[in-house]
Protein backbone atom coordinates (compact mmCIF):
# COMPACT_ATOMS: atom_id res chain seq x y z
CA UNK A 1 0.00 0.00 0.00
CA UNK A 2 1.29 3.42 -1.03
CA UNK A 3 -1.52 5.90 -0.34
CA UNK A 4 -3.62 6.68 2.73
CA UNK A 5 -7.39 7.01 2.53
CA UNK A 6 -7.03 10.81 2.66
CA UNK A 7 -4.52 10.82 -0.22
CA UNK A 8 -6.77 8.57 -2.30
CA UNK A 9 -9.73 10.88 -1.70
CA UNK A 10 -7.68 13.95 -2.65
CA UNK A 11 -6.49 12.40 -5.91
CA UNK A 12 -9.96 11.23 -6.83
CA UNK A 13 -11.29 14.74 -6.16
CA UNK A 14 -8.49 16.33 -8.18
CA UNK A 15 -9.16 14.03 -11.15
CA UNK A 16 -12.85 14.95 -11.04
CA UNK A 17 -12.11 18.67 -10.77
CA UNK A 18 -9.97 18.41 -13.90
CA UNK A 19 -12.55 16.39 -15.85
CA UNK A 20 -15.44 18.69 -14.94
CA UNK A 21 -13.43 21.81 -15.79
CA UNK A 22 -13.42 23.19 -12.24
CA UNK A 23 -9.64 23.40 -12.68
CA UNK A 24 -8.12 24.44 -15.99
CA UNK A 25 -4.42 23.85 -15.52
CA UNK A 26 -4.29 20.63 -17.58
CA UNK A 27 -4.47 21.36 -21.34
CA UNK A 28 -7.49 19.71 -23.03
CA UNK A 29 -5.22 17.82 -25.45
CA UNK A 30 -4.12 15.64 -22.54
CA UNK A 31 -7.70 14.54 -21.77
CA UNK A 32 -8.84 11.71 -24.04
CA UNK A 33 -12.43 10.53 -24.29
CA UNK A 34 -13.59 6.99 -24.92
CA UNK A 35 -13.91 6.48 -28.69
CA UNK A 36 -17.70 6.49 -28.82
CA UNK A 37 -17.85 9.94 -27.23
CA UNK A 38 -15.15 11.67 -29.28
CA UNK A 39 -17.39 12.60 -32.19
CA UNK A 40 -20.78 12.01 -30.58
CA UNK A 41 -21.08 13.84 -27.28
CA UNK A 42 -23.97 12.60 -25.17
CA UNK A 43 -25.18 15.26 -22.71
CA UNK A 44 -27.12 12.63 -20.76
CA UNK A 45 -23.90 10.83 -19.77
CA UNK A 46 -21.85 12.06 -16.82
CA UNK A 47 -18.64 13.64 -18.17
CA UNK A 48 -16.64 11.45 -15.77
CA UNK A 49 -18.09 8.38 -17.46
CA UNK A 50 -16.80 9.44 -20.89
CA UNK A 51 -13.09 10.05 -20.23
CA UNK A 52 -10.70 7.23 -21.20
CA UNK A 53 -7.49 8.68 -19.78
CA UNK A 54 -5.59 11.80 -18.84
CA UNK A 55 -1.85 12.13 -19.41
CA UNK A 56 1.07 14.32 -18.31
CA UNK A 57 -0.69 15.20 -15.06
CA UNK A 58 2.60 15.16 -13.14
CA UNK A 59 3.87 17.99 -15.33
CA UNK A 60 0.91 20.25 -14.56
CA UNK A 61 -0.44 19.20 -11.18
CA UNK A 62 1.50 19.30 -7.91
CA UNK A 63 -0.67 16.66 -6.24
CA UNK A 64 0.04 14.04 -8.90
CA UNK A 65 3.71 15.10 -9.08
CA UNK A 66 4.04 14.40 -5.36
CA UNK A 67 2.84 10.84 -5.93
CA UNK A 68 5.47 10.28 -8.62
CA UNK A 69 8.17 11.32 -6.12
CA UNK A 70 6.83 9.09 -3.33
CA UNK A 71 9.82 7.28 -1.83
CA UNK A 72 7.85 4.05 -1.42
CA UNK A 73 7.53 3.96 -5.21
CA UNK A 74 10.89 5.42 -6.21
CA UNK A 75 12.83 3.07 -3.90
CA UNK A 76 11.36 0.06 -5.72
CA UNK A 77 12.13 1.61 -9.11
CA UNK A 78 15.71 2.14 -7.91
CA UNK A 79 15.96 -1.52 -6.92
CA UNK A 80 14.80 -2.51 -10.40
CA UNK A 81 16.67 -0.17 -12.76
CA UNK A 82 19.31 1.61 -10.68
CA UNK A 83 19.73 4.85 -8.74
CA UNK A 84 19.58 7.38 -11.59
CA UNK A 85 15.89 7.70 -12.44
CA UNK A 86 13.70 9.92 -14.56
CA UNK A 87 9.93 10.05 -14.80
CA UNK A 88 9.14 9.73 -18.49
CA UNK A 89 5.39 10.21 -18.42
CA UNK A 90 2.21 9.36 -16.57
CA UNK A 91 -1.28 8.23 -17.51
CA UNK A 92 -4.39 8.29 -15.37
CA UNK A 93 -6.41 5.43 -16.81
CA UNK A 94 -10.00 6.29 -15.97
CA UNK A 95 -11.72 3.04 -17.12
CA UNK A 96 -15.08 4.77 -16.60
CA UNK A 97 -18.04 2.89 -15.17
CA UNK A 98 -20.35 1.40 -17.81
CA UNK A 99 -18.18 2.70 -20.70
CA UNK A 100 -14.61 1.59 -19.97
CA UNK A 101 -13.38 -0.41 -22.95
CA UNK A 102 -10.84 -3.20 -23.37
CA UNK A 103 -7.17 -2.33 -23.77
CA UNK A 104 -5.66 -5.26 -25.67
CA UNK A 105 -2.38 -7.06 -25.08
CA UNK A 106 0.59 -4.71 -25.49
CA UNK A 107 4.08 -3.81 -24.32
CA UNK A 108 4.52 -0.21 -23.24
CA UNK A 109 8.06 -0.02 -24.57
CA UNK A 110 6.99 -0.90 -28.11
CA UNK A 111 5.21 2.47 -28.16
CA UNK A 112 8.50 4.13 -27.17
CA UNK A 113 11.05 2.81 -29.71
CA UNK A 114 12.88 6.15 -29.54
CA UNK A 115 14.55 5.11 -26.26
CA UNK A 116 17.59 2.90 -25.65
CA UNK A 117 17.89 0.80 -23.62
CA UNK A 118 14.31 -0.32 -23.18
CA UNK A 119 14.59 -0.65 -19.43
CA UNK A 120 11.39 1.12 -18.48
CA UNK A 121 9.49 0.18 -15.34
CA UNK A 122 5.96 1.29 -14.55
CA UNK A 123 4.17 1.67 -11.25
CA UNK A 124 0.42 1.13 -11.62
CA UNK A 125 -1.37 2.70 -8.65
CA UNK A 126 -5.06 2.03 -8.00
CA UNK A 127 -7.25 4.99 -7.03
CA UNK A 128 -10.27 2.67 -6.90
CA UNK A 129 -10.45 -1.03 -6.15
CA UNK A 130 -9.41 -2.84 -9.35
CA UNK A 131 -11.22 -6.14 -9.95
CA UNK A 132 -11.64 -8.56 -12.82
CA UNK A 133 -15.19 -7.29 -13.26
CA UNK A 134 -14.23 -3.63 -13.62
CA UNK A 135 -11.13 -4.14 -15.76
CA UNK A 136 -8.08 -4.79 -13.59
CA UNK A 137 -4.64 -5.37 -15.08
CA UNK A 138 -3.80 -8.84 -16.41
CA UNK A 139 -0.14 -9.70 -17.02
CA UNK A 140 1.86 -12.51 -18.61
CA UNK A 141 4.62 -13.23 -16.08
CA UNK A 142 8.12 -13.34 -17.56
CA UNK A 143 7.03 -12.13 -21.00
CA UNK A 144 9.47 -9.19 -20.79
CA UNK A 145 12.39 -11.60 -21.18
CA UNK A 146 11.45 -12.14 -24.84
CA UNK A 147 12.21 -8.55 -25.81
CA UNK A 148 10.14 -6.13 -27.91
CA UNK A 149 7.61 -7.77 -30.23
CA UNK A 150 6.34 -5.81 -33.24
CA UNK A 151 2.59 -5.19 -33.09
CA UNK A 152 1.95 -7.10 -36.30
CA UNK A 153 3.68 -10.13 -34.79
CA UNK A 154 1.90 -10.12 -31.43
CA UNK A 155 -0.78 -12.68 -32.25
CA UNK A 156 1.85 -15.17 -33.35
CA UNK A 157 3.97 -14.48 -30.28
CA UNK A 158 1.07 -14.80 -27.83
CA UNK A 159 0.36 -18.30 -29.13
CA UNK A 160 3.81 -19.38 -27.87
CA UNK A 161 3.23 -22.42 -25.59
CA UNK A 162 6.30 -21.46 -23.55
CA UNK A 163 4.60 -18.33 -22.21
CA UNK A 164 3.16 -18.39 -18.71
CA UNK A 165 -0.60 -18.26 -18.26
CA UNK A 166 -2.04 -14.74 -17.92
CA UNK A 167 -2.62 -13.61 -14.33
CA UNK A 168 -5.24 -11.00 -13.36
CA UNK A 169 -3.95 -8.60 -10.71
CA UNK A 170 -6.75 -7.41 -8.47
CA UNK A 171 -5.60 -4.66 -6.10
CA UNK A 172 -7.24 -2.39 -3.57
CA UNK A 173 -7.32 1.39 -3.82
CA UNK A 174 -4.06 2.87 -2.56
CA UNK A 175 -2.04 -0.22 -3.47
CA UNK A 176 0.25 -0.55 -6.47
CA UNK A 177 1.96 -3.05 -8.73
CA UNK A 178 5.11 -2.75 -10.86
CA UNK A 179 5.76 -4.11 -14.34
CA UNK A 180 8.56 -3.94 -16.88
CA UNK A 181 7.95 -1.98 -20.08
CA UNK A 182 8.31 -5.17 -22.14
CA UNK A 183 5.87 -7.19 -20.06
CA UNK A 184 2.70 -8.06 -21.96
CA UNK A 185 -0.40 -6.81 -20.19
CA UNK A 186 -4.00 -5.91 -20.89
CA UNK A 187 -7.08 -4.58 -19.13
CA UNK A 188 -10.66 -5.70 -19.52
CA UNK A 189 -13.82 -3.68 -20.04
CA UNK A 190 -15.69 -2.00 -17.24
CA UNK A 191 -19.42 -2.52 -17.57
CA UNK A 192 -19.97 -2.20 -13.82
CA UNK A 193 -21.22 0.71 -11.73
CA UNK A 194 -17.80 0.93 -10.02
CA UNK A 195 -15.10 3.34 -11.18
CA UNK A 196 -11.62 1.93 -11.81
CA UNK A 197 -9.10 4.74 -11.95
CA UNK A 198 -5.44 3.75 -12.07
CA UNK A 199 -2.38 6.01 -12.24
CA UNK A 200 0.43 4.62 -14.40
CA UNK A 201 3.83 6.20 -13.67
CA UNK A 202 6.51 5.34 -16.22
CA UNK A 203 10.16 5.58 -15.15
CA UNK A 204 13.37 5.26 -17.17
CA UNK A 205 17.08 5.34 -16.41
CA UNK A 206 18.50 8.86 -16.41
CA UNK A 207 21.19 7.66 -18.84
CA UNK A 208 18.59 6.52 -21.38
CA UNK A 209 19.46 7.64 -24.91
CA UNK A 210 16.82 9.49 -26.91
CA UNK A 211 17.07 8.31 -30.52
CA UNK A 212 14.60 10.77 -32.04
CA UNK A 213 11.17 10.29 -33.56
CA UNK A 214 10.97 9.66 -37.29
CA UNK A 215 8.82 11.99 -39.35
CA UNK A 216 5.83 9.87 -40.36
CA UNK A 217 5.45 11.86 -43.58
CA UNK A 218 9.04 11.36 -44.67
Amino acid sequence: RILSDAEIAALRQRSEDIVYGRLGHVPPRFIQLEAKFRDNADPTVDRLDTVRKMTQLCYFDDLFATVAKNSAIVDVIEDLIGPNIKLYTDQLMMKPRFNGTVTGWHQDSVAWPHFAPQEHVSCWLALDDATVDNGCMTVIPGSHHWGPIARQKQDSFLSNPLLAEPVPVEIKAGHCMFHHGLNFHRTGANTTASRRRGLALHYIRAETMYLGVEDEEA
